[in-house]
């Protein structure tokens, strides 16, 4: 076989197992949500692509820039998360030893998981391409659709910039220590510095506007609005700047941009980002371990000793009650030889009396804790130790403000397992055939997952309702009920923890982050607190327990 048909054939079976689960099919159904909160009305409490409270009006070219900015800043954040498990899938299959048994080089391989990366990441800029013409019309500011300054925007901007996240997914991946949570932390952090290197400068009034070829594709497209700005004798000097900004109507003006032009020189510009991107994909085959055992981690690359420490640790915290035991007639009962069988032509069986069981509610919570907690690293733990202690001797506005958020950031790998733990250790068998699989087990979950955000936020609480500061304090609890009602929902109807790191990260970057008020459950935004939003939250708690509530009947009625 040959090498391409080689490639061809690992893009595509990987894709099509990504885009057959139900976890891919409500990424997109987020991404239309998104697409259509990304162009608001000229009203709405925030706005999109803002340039010193000016933004264009929405025709084509305005249009198709903001959905390209959308992709090449937001999408390189969470498109991320939503990639980075093709080569760890096949090490928890164990796929990747029948791999490793041909004669498929490392090479190869990893640029056939770059190449379904990449189709993955296509196929949500093709649902954008989609929403862009359809919210054009929709907002009907400029209802002359151009399709090429509307589509040319989204793919010269979007993909080239994906093709680099999707290789450095790969990269990490083949990287041992970067594999798990570690990988996922040090990219956020990466990604946030390059973002505002290559955004901060060019919103800004001050500092000269030069374009360039940055990796995110924006320079070009901001200095020629920028330049119509100045020529239009607009001052934009004064006034919040961003890709998603707080405003009120009478903050915002509205001018119209007429686009730039995509010239050949232009698309060569973008397109040598996507070579460059290929790069980074054969460069991660040099520390790829080919699945070997003898170089990968033990856990990694042979799961099966660790899948029964999981299924035996489960099944001593969350076993069988011991009404049941008795009720089949005791331990040493079960255990005394049983009598010899004499023939009878009339058997008669005496039903047993059902049993009342004790409650072991709170069992099964210190065992979900203990669950949750163990196996991180000291660096992950010495990390929440000081985020706790900085949120009681810094000051107060700058704990509630930047501290909290941070806190509640921390503890997201622990979140993210909660609703798919089941599925991703395949021990649904043992943890849903216990005593009361919904009423106990997820209750329990849930409340476990509510101590880890409060013990994260304890700091926090404390001082507000110290200082009086009720409103705050009701911001506060909100935000811990709703983070692990998402989390089961999200974790729960997925099967996996990518959902929800990928909606709750964009969540919490647009909502504490740049202060959306509605969108911040940490009730530190200016309004976040006024009474309303917490109680809105609240209420989207219950229905999102509501949602796993009936996931979980799903996974039930999955296994028979």
């Amino acid at each position: 076989m040959s090498g391409m048909r080689v490639l061809h054939q690992l893009a595509l079976a990987d894709f099509r197992e990504r885009i057959r689960s139900d976890g891919f099919l409500l990424t997109l159904g987020v991404t239309v949500f998104a697409a259509y909160m990304f162009v608001p009305p000229y009203g709405s409490p925030y706005a999109t692509l803002v340039l010193g409270n000016h933004r264009g009006t929405y025709n084509s070219p305005w249009v198709g820039t903001l959905y390209g900015t959308v992709a090449s800043v937001l999408l390189g954040l969470v498109g991320f998360y939503l990639v980075k498990s093709a080569v760890t899938r096949d090490y928890h299959t164990r796929v990747g030893q029948i791999i490793a048994t041909t004669r498929t080089p490392k090479y190869l391989y990893m640029l056939g998981k770059w190449s379904s990366n990449v189709a993955v990441l296509a196929t949500i800029l093709a649902v954008l391409t989609v929403m862009a013409p359809t919210m054009q019309l929709v907002r009907g500011e400029d209802t002359e659709v151009r399709l090429g300054q509307l589509l040319a925007p989204i793919w010269l901007m979007g993909l080239p910039s994906l093709a680099i996240v999707a290789a450095l997914a790969v990269l990490f991946e083949s990287v041992s220590f970067l594999r798990g949570t570690l990988g996922n932390v040090v990219y956020f952090f990466l990604w946030g510095p390059v973002m505002l290197a290559s955004e901060g400068p060019l919103l800004l009034a001050r500092t000269p506007a030069v374009a360039r070829n940055d990796v995110l594709g924006l320079s070009r497209s901001i200095v020629s609005v920028r330049e119509q700005l100045a020529a239009g004798q607009i001052d934009w000097g004064h006034g919040v700047s961003g890709v998603i900004s707080p405003l009120t109507a009478g903050d915002l003006t509205r001018f119209t941009w007429t686009g730039m032009e995509w010239t050949g020189p232009v698309v060569l510009e973008r397109l040598g980002w996507v070579c460059v991107a290929v790069a980074v994909a054969l460069l991660a085959a040099l520390p790829f371990d080919r699945f070997d055992p003898a170089r990968g981690r033990r856990m990694i690359a042979s799961p099966t000793p660790y899948l029964d420490r999981m299924k035996t640790r489960i099944v001593a915290r969350l076993g069988v009650s011991r009404g049941r035991r008795r009720a089949a007639g005791g331990r040493d009962a079960s255990r005394a030889p049983a009598p010899a069988a004499t023939p009878s032509a009339d058997v008669h069986l005496t039903p047993l009396g059902v049993a009342k069981t004790s409650s072991r509610w709170g069992g099964v919570l210190a065992a979900e804790l203990r669950l949750m907690l163990k196996g991180h690293t000291w660096l992950w733990y010495s990390g929440a130790v000081v985020l706790l202690g900085a949120t009681v001797t810094v000051p107060m506005d700058v704990t509630h403000r930047y501290l909290l958020p941070a806190a509640w950031l921390w503890p997201l790998v622990i979140w993210s397992s909660m609703g798919s733990r089941e599925c991703r250790w395949d021990t649904r068998q043992i943890v849903f055939s216990v005593a009361y699989p919904l009423r106990r087990q997820l209750s329990a979950l849930w409340t476990a997952g509510f101590l880890v955000a409060a013990l994260a936020g304890a700091g926090v609480l404390a001082r507000l309702v110290a200082a009086g500061q009720w409103g705050a304090a009701l911001g506060w609890c909100a935000g811990a009920v709703f983070i692990p009602s998402l989390a089961l929902a999200l974790g729960g109807w997925s099967g996996g923890t990518r959902l929800f790191e990928i909606t709750y990260a964009a969540w919490w970057y647009l909502g504490p982050i740049n202060g959306v008020a509605w969108l911040d459950f940490t009730g530190a935004s200016a309004g976040a607190g006024n009474g309303t939003i917490p109680v809105a939250y609240v209420g989207a708690a219950v229905v999102l327990m509501a949602l796993a509530w009936q996931g979980r009947r799903r996974q039930l009625h999955m296994l028979g």
